[in-house]
């Protein structure tokens, strides 16, 4: 018999989606507005600092806050709600930590990063400035992985995804058009989003008495953060490495599309996000045919939702692009492959969730490693060759491999075959 926890999730996926769907017109927003403000060549430099942050943000979280919601939603399945105040303080403050010693050594290494790696000596202010939007990124993404834990499903999706886009579209006006202001504002408007998701957690997180220590976040955190790396790399690496090897211009036409791709990942997160707590809950209730039938639906959903806007990107890939001003159509062969790659990514949805909320951490490790490898050889040999297309290509495979390899491992871990479930 289907458990509560099982039968709400799709419902609870559907409005994480609904929620979710606020950050297409924020985040196409950002895009569009920053296509606007700096053109073809220079918006290529910002989308290499801004992976750059995103990418070295990571290494301030080392996966603690997916931790956080694995514990959260543990510890409500397990009737210790008083806990969960110990587990959010603790991680952080491992965040905070963590995070200001990634931020102190990007700061450093700026100047040799851009100059000798990069080949690009006029980014070293801006990278050393987006050096600033690191903590308050990964506060409001502790912030985001505690209120998933709890259930919060809208408050969180604003937190992680569409509340600091939209603050940009709002202010944007108020700064001048250059990489440095653009950088500036976006560490602003992070600021507010790990205000507000921590003001939020405060008040949603129960302040009774806790019971037993809180368990460790760092170790579990560390083996989920191999999931996040994957994720983080395959969204910024490719525009690094191509930033090594090409022109701005290249890596704004391969940044722009990519971003437009990554819009149908708004669609697959929103479900994984609302999966990977149902997950831990029926897994740590022993409920193994709910654990099947959770992870049928969520596969489902991702599709389901996913399959129509990469038609779009498939028909009318030059026209999606020319939205963002002139030059960027020119990048229509680069948005199908990646439009691709995202319906391969959706055939998947939430089964490295699903191996990180199960605990099966090695074999969730093994996966992300291959994915990791498949994507940095990728882009090291097509990059040069094809340039933004190659980077694509690239992108495109390692998904595959995330994906793919996920599913094999759920099948041997847990007995899950998702697409017969569902």
């Amino acid at each position: 018999m289907e458990t509560a926890a099982g039968r709400g999730l799709m419902r609870g996926s559907l409005v994480s989606v609904g929620v979710r769907l606020l950050d297409l017109p924020s985040r196409y927003g950002f895009h569009l507005l920053v296509a606007a403000r700096l053109g073809v060549d220079r918006t290529g430099d910002f989308y290499i600092v801004f992976s750059l942050m995103t990418l070295l943000a990571g290494l301030g979280r080392l996966g603690i806050d997916k931790a956080m919601t694995r514990q959260v939603a543990v510890a409500r399945a397990e009737s210790r709600p008083g806990d969960v105040r110990r587990i959010l303080a603790r991680g952080y403050l491992q965040i905070a930590i963590a995070s200001a010693l990634v931020a102190a050594a990007l700061a450093l290494a700026a100047h040799p990063l851009a100059s000798w790696i990069l080949a690009k000596p006029n980014l070293a202010l801006p990278i050393a400035l987006g050096a600033l939007s690191i903590l308050p990124q990964n506060l409001s993404t502790a912030a985001g992985g505690g209120l998933a834990g709890l259930k919060r499903v809208g408050f969180a999706q604003m937190v992680y995804s569409w509340l600091w886009p939209a603050l940009f579209c709002g202010m944007t006006w108020l700064t001048a058009g250059g990489i440095v202001e653009t950088v500036l504002l976006i560490a602003g408007c992070f600021a507010f989003a790990a205000l507000a998701g921590t003001l939020l957690l405060l008040r949603f997180a129960d302040p009774s008495a806790p019971g037993a220590p809180p368990p460790p976040l760092l170790r579990p955190g560390l083996s989920l953060f191999t999931l996040e790396l994957t994720q983080l790399s395959i969204s910024s690496a490719p525009a690094l490495i191509l930033g090594m090897v090409a022109d701005s211009a290249r890596v704004g036409l391969f940044a722009l599309a990519w971003r437009i791709a990554l819009l149908t990942n708004v669609l697959i997160s929103g479900v994984a996000g609302m999966a990977a707590p149902t997950f831990a809950e029926l897994h740590a209730a022993g409920d193994g045919p709910g654990l099947a039938r959770a992870a049928g639906h969520a596969v489902k959903l991702g599709l389901g939702l996913t399959i129509g806007p990469v038609l779009v990107m498939l028909a009318v890939p030059a026209m999606l692009l020319g939205l963002l001003g002139h030059g960027f159509a020119d990048g229509a062969l680069t948005l199908r492959i990646l439009a691709l790659g995202q319906l391969g990514a959706a055939c998947f949805t939430a089964l490295p969730e699903l191996l990180g909320m199960t605990g099966h951490l090695a074999d969730l490790r093994r996966v992300n490693l291959a994915a990791l490898a498949a994507l940095l050889a990728g882009c090291a040999l097509l990059s040069p060759l094809w340039f933004n297309d190659g980077a694509a290509l690239a992108a495109a495979l390692a998904i595959l491999v995330n994906g793919v390899g996920a599913a094999m491992a759920a099948r041997r871990t847990l007995g899950i075959v998702p697409w017969s479930t569902a």
